[in-house]
This record gives structure tokens, sequence and C-alpha cells, in this order.
């Protein structure tokens, strides 16, 4: 829908709800900022607050409120299923725009479940309103997992089929401007081919896919192959621009933890490997609590464990 305006001008909704926001919003002059590398983004996933928050457009608008007033130049916007209208997207875009926060879409159905096709599309969709940076994140691996305890890796018919359905995804996706991304899950990191094979493997199968590293599922117990920090560091470092994202988060002895800390490859380390690699967008991915008033102070503790490290400086 367009309306004329003043001068001739037209305006799209998304427009004029962009101009209404900026008129009673404004982005808090605190500014978190990578040290070394200036040019990276530090931001968040809002799946540290589901379970402490109800999905919805208003509480959505204030996660994105306490993320500018933090400091922060990115959220992930966790839809696990695509649900959002198309009219909650327009708006979040423009309340997102006039807070200077960019907004990562995420689904969370991984691309061998029976119902990605159509939340995918959804997702699509929806990634659209948002803008810039334009990328789309699903998981790469999950129910093909599911109920089977000793399985280490995909078959290679599995593989097979997870890399074309990623490719034919990816392709729609670029005709549309978006970039798709997926992250690892519990998948192996390194596949042992013929035996069963993993997410380096599925790289060497795809092309236009991008990858989001989480930093912590290749080192958990619940990972179907714990890899060796060394081992991830180096194959990252190859990687070029296919990687894109970094999910941050800690394991302590194989558990994620809803605080950053210590980890087997080091937040310094990754960090590194980021700048060294045009990598920007640095996301804080936090176990989730139920507690509202927790989910803020771990984002709060994560980051002054990040300004201690010297990693990060506030302004």
């Amino acid at each position: 829908m367009e309306i004329n305006g003043i001068h001739g001008v037209t305006l799209t909704v998304a427009g004029m709800l962009f101009l209404t926001f900026c008129s009673c919003n404004q982005r808090s002059d605190t500014t978190l900022t990578f040290s070394d590398y200036p040019e990276m983004k530090i931001g968040f996933s809002t799946q540290n607050f589901m379970q402490a928050m109800p999905f919805s457009r208003e509480s959505l608008e204030e996660i994105i409120t306490y993320a500018s007033n933090e400091g922060y130049q990115f959220i992930e916007l966790r839809d696990n299923s695509a649900e959002l209208s198309k009219q909650a997207c327009e708006r979040l875009a423009a309340f997102a725009d006039s807070m200077g926060i960019e907004v990562i879409y995420e689904i969370n159905l991984n691309l061998l479940h029976p119902e990605f096709r159509g939340t995918f599309e959804r997702g699509l969709d929806n990634i659209q309103l948002f803008g810039e940076p334009a990328i789309l994140r699903v998981p790469v691996a999950n129910s093909e997992f599911a109920g089977d305890a000793g399985k280490t890796g995909w078959t290679i018919e599995e593989l097979k089929e997870v890399a074309v359905l990623a490719g034919q995804s990816a392709e729609l996706a670029a005709e549309k401007g978006i970039t798709l991304i997926v992250e690892n899950i519990m998948e192996p990191f390194f596949g042992n081919s013929p035996e069963y094979f993993g997410l380096n493997d599925f790289f060497k199968h795809t092309q236009q896919v991008g990858l989001q590293f989480d930093l912590c599922n290749a080192f958990v117990d619940n990972s179907r192959m714990k890899a060796d920090p060394e081992a991830v560091a180096d194959y990252l470092a190859g990687l070029g621009e296919r990687w894109v994202t970094t999910h941050v988060k800690t394991s302590i002895d194989g558990e994620a933890q809803p605080v950053v800390g210590e980890n087997p490859l080091p937040v310094e380390r990754i960090t590194e490997l980021m700048g060294e690699n045009g990598v920007d967008y640095f996301a804080l991915e936090l176990v989730p609590v139920e507690d509202k008033k927790a989910c803020f102070e771990n984002h709060e503790a994560s980051i002054d464990y990040l300004l201690d490290a010297g990693i990060l400086e506030k302004r």
C-alpha cells in the first residue's frame, strides 16, 4: 500500500511506520566496540529470552529497546516456525530501524525436517521486510538424529539430500537478495568417510550456503562427536567468505552455560579469527532462564566478561 505524501513524495506503510517511530524513539549514545576490530558488530539472539518473555511484537520491541540502550548493533530474531505476520514484521522492522538495530532472522526447523519448506518460505518472505544485513539462518541438522542416540553423523544419502536442499534454498534466497546461513548443531563437525559424514563434508558439497558458527555446539556432551578445538579453529580460518556469523556461548564440562566465559575454543581466539576473516556479526547466544531479570543480568555479566578480557570497549 502506498500513500501520496507532501510534494508528491510516495510513502509506503513501512516508511510511514519508520517516520512515526523516529519521532518518539532514539538510539542510546552508549556503544559497544571491539577493541581490535571496530568493523565487527555485537548483538544477541532473542532466543535467550524465550523462557522468560512471551513471543510477541511487544516483547520483541522491549528486547530491541534494551539492545539499543546497551550499545548493541543487532539482534537475531528467533521465530522458530516463522509465525510472525507481515504486519508484525513491518512494525518490528520500522521500530528496529528507528533504534539503530539491525535484524538477522532465524527459523528453527532444520533442512531435513518435514515442515522445513513451508517454514523456510514464510521466513524468506519475512526477512525481506527487515533490510540489511538480509541474513536468514536455519539449523543444518536435528530431526534426522532424533530418536537415534547411537547415530554419529549423516549417511552419504542424507548428506546428498541435505546438500541439495540447502543449495536449492540458498538459490531461492539469493534471488531475493538474502544470504542463507546454516548453524552447526549436534552433527559431527568433521566426518569420517565412509562411516559417517559431518559439517565439513556438507560445505564440500554446497556453494552458496554460509555458516553461522556456534562456539559451543561442537564441544558439548550432546554433540554426536566432540571436535578438537584447534582443528575447528584451523577449519574456520580456511573457510573464507562462507563464514558469516558466530554464536558466542560457553561450554563448561560439556554443558552450555547462561553466561559467556572460558571456553574450549577461547573467545579471544574466535574474535581474532573473526576479525582476520572479515566475519562481522558476533552474537551472544545464552542458555535461556525463566526469570526475566536474570536474563538481563546474564547479558550484562557476559558483556562484563568481554570488557574485562579486553575484547570489547564501552563508550
